[in-house]
Formats: structure tokens, C-alpha cells, sequence
């Protein structure tokens, strides 16, 4: 008998706002124009109208989506899913992205992953996104979480480098060696695509995961997750003439910067998608960026606009500022809202399915 094919799994983590689900999308592209491979993509976040997923199938990748908290704690509906990938498509790789706020990726995910189905998955050496332009400020910023994952990582992702110069990245770099001292370090960006390449060879090669590191106590990070509430909507858009999708994104993220300060808004992600056009765009702290344009910034057909948003706030708080702010865009512009959902609420802690402390 033949030996069975086992599937290339690949685990990006990071914290929220490092660019993982745009590194992932780039990964794919490149992997299939250029080596002609293929590859699924499952995303995570804690509610419905996931930005991220929207994002991967308007790229036009096949994704699965696992919401309610990190997939660690729904770690049998997470491999249901890789397995349903593998069954139907039968991709070459596998990129799952854990939500921004994930802790002890490789004792709840990497080390079940390997020890419990090793005829099935090649878990490729956990990689970590950090965000280039604050990698210096990690442990200065007294945030746990971002600490956490980079000590956790087998190779550090570092991202945005063409907007960091010389010196700070040598501060970053020198920061990220600190937490995680055996970590290899990749610097790329997805805007000039430099190092994407590099990160595309850690993939398509046989290496795996090898690090063994006992996860740490849930409770030392639940404060820090709960204190950032979370809020989700997706909006059907029915434009009455052609509207300006970055400028409407604009008007939104401006609106939230309005009342929040930079410390306290981890991430919000915005995505207006039509048949023939589309914009994602993103806000970390202060500072806004297009992820990704497809066809025109104009749009003049019906579209869905999908906000998600982590910041520290009260989330009655949260939930009016982001719906007033689409009121707002709604009433500026040349368009009507025809139907609605949203979700808004503090995150309750989670119990990873396995563990090992």
C-alpha cells in the first residue's frame, strides 16, 4: 500500500494589526503564479462578517472560517474543518491564522496538531508576524500578549519594512533577538512584496515544527483580551451613484479615531465588496493603511461594507460610535443601507481544548 500523502500545515500567528491575514493572502498568490501550488486559508476572530474572510474569498481563495474565540479552544471543529479542506480541495498547503489575541499557539494548536495526527498533517515551524514599525516598543508597552507570542515563535515574521528605516530596524530586530533569542527572523513587505518569496520557501520545503514549550496560565492574559471589546456588522450597500469606497472607509476610521485614542484602538478593519470592485483598509492606533484595491475605488452597485473592530472600550460605547459612524457615511453619501447585522461585546475568556502547562 501506498503511503498517504500527508498535507503541509502552516500556522501564522501575531498580534492584531501585524499584517498576518494580508501576508497570507500574498503567500498564496505567490505560491500559485509562481510555483504553481495550492493553497486553503482558514481564518479566526471572535464574531460573524469576518473582514479577513471576505478579504481571502474576494482574492479568490478557498477558506474556511472558525469564529467565536481562537480555534485552540474549538480545536476538534478546527480540525474538522482542515480535514473537510483536504477532502474537497486537497490543497498543497494549509494557512491557518489564529486570532490576533491568541496565546500558547504551540501547546494548544502546533503540539495536538503534530502529536495527534501525524499521518495526516506536516506542520510547518510556527511563524510569528510582528509588526515592524512597533517590534522596538514590545515589552515597553507592558502588554502581555504581543510578548508572549513573539517568545513563542520558531521564526518571526517581521512586517512593513518599507516603512521603518535603517535604525528602527535594527532596534526592532535587536528586541524581537531578546524574546525569542532561536528564532530565525524574515523581514518583508507585503506592499513591495520583498521577502515574501523567502517566507514562500519556509513553506514549500520539508522543515517542521521542532520547538517544545509549555503553555503559561490562561488567566494571566484574560484581563488584557477582555478589556478589548469586540464589534462586527456587515451592511448592504445600495449605491444611488458612484461612490468613492476609500473615502467612505476614510470617513469611518476617522470617525472611531474621533473618540478613541491611538493606545486604545488595537484594530479595525473595514472591507466594501462588490461583484467588480473592492477596498480593505485598516486602522492600528493612528495610522491607516489600504491592505488591498481590486478594479476601481468606485463603486456603483450593490456591496456588502463589513466592519470588525478591537478596541479598549466599553462595548455599549463601542457598538454606538462604529454604528453612528455608518449612519453618518450613509447620509453623506449617494447610497441607502438595506439591511443590517451587527454584534458587540467583551470577549469572555477562553479554555483552550488542549493544553499542556
Amino acid at each position: 500500500m501506498s503511503e498517504k500523502i500527508r498535507t503541509r500545515f502552516i500556522v501564522i500567528g501575531g498580534y492584531l494589526g501585524a499584517g498576518k491575514t494580508t501576508l497570507t493572502v500574498n503567500l498564496a498568490r505567490l505560491l500559485k503564479d509562481k510555483y504553481g501550488k495550492s493553497t486553503a486559508i482558514i481564518t479566526n476572530d471572535q464574531g460573524h462578517a469576518l473582514v479577513d474572510t471576505e478579504y481571502v474569498q474576494d482574492a479568490g481563495f478557498d477558506v474556511k472560517e472558525i469564529v467565536g474565540g481562537c480555534f485552540c479552544s474549538t480545536f476538534p471543529e478546527f480540525v474538522k474543518n482542515a480535514r473537510s479542506i483536504v477532502q474537497i480541495k486537497r490543497p498543497d498547503y494549509i494557512i491557518a491564522e489564529p486570532i490576533g489575541t491568541s496565546t500558547n499557539i504551540l501547546s494548544s494548536v502546533i503540539e495536538p496538531l503534530k502529536m495527534q495526527y501525524p499521518e495526516e498533517f506536516e506542520v510547518a515551524p510556527f511563524m510569528v508576524v510582528v509588526d515592524g514599525i512597533r517590534a522596538a516598543d514590545i515589552e515597553s508597552t507592558k502588554k502581555l500578549i504581543p510578548a508572549h507570542q513573539v517568545k513563542e515563535a520558531e521564526i518571526v515574521l517581521m512586517s512593513k519594512m518599507d516603512l521603518i528605516n535603517k535604525e528602527e530596524e535594527t532596534a526592532a530586530e535587536e528586541e524581537i533577538k531578546k524574546l525569542a533569542p532561536e528564532a530565525s527572523i524574515i523581514k518583508y513587505s507585503s506592499k513591495t512584496m520583498k521577502g515574501i518569496d523567502e517566507i514562500a520557501q519556509v513553506i514549500m520545503s520539508s522543515s517542521v515544527s521542532t520547538k517544545n514549550q509549555k503553555g503559561e496560565n490562561t488567566v494571566k492574559f484574560s484581563f488584557e483580551k477582555s478589556a478589548m471589546s469586540w464589534y462586527s456588522s456587515i451592511n448592504q450597500m445600495k449605491p444611488l451613484d458612484k461612490i468613492d469606497m476609500y473615502d467612505l472607509s476614510m470617513s469611518i476610521m476617522r470617525s472611531i479615531t474621533n473618540e478613541y485614542t491611538p493606545d486604545e484602538i488595537a484594530h479595525v478593519k473595514i472591507v466594501i465588496a462588490s461583484p467588480s470592485a473592492g477596498v480593505k483598509m485598516s486602522l492600528v492606533c493612528d495610522s491607516v493603511q489600504t491592505d488591498s484595491i481590486h478594479g476601481s475605488r468606485y463603486v456603483s452597485e450593490d456591496a456588502k461594507l463589513i466592519v470588525n473592530a478591537r478596541v479598549t472600550s466599553d462595548p455599549d460605547k463601542l457598538g454606538n460610535v462604529i454604528r453612528s459612524a455608518v449612519e453618518s457615511v450613509k447620509n453623506t453619501y449617494p447610497m441607502e443601507i438595506t439591511d443590517s447585522s451587527e454584534s458587540c461585546y467583551s470577549p469572555k475568556p477562553e479554555t483552550p481544548t488542549f493544553i499542556t502547562l
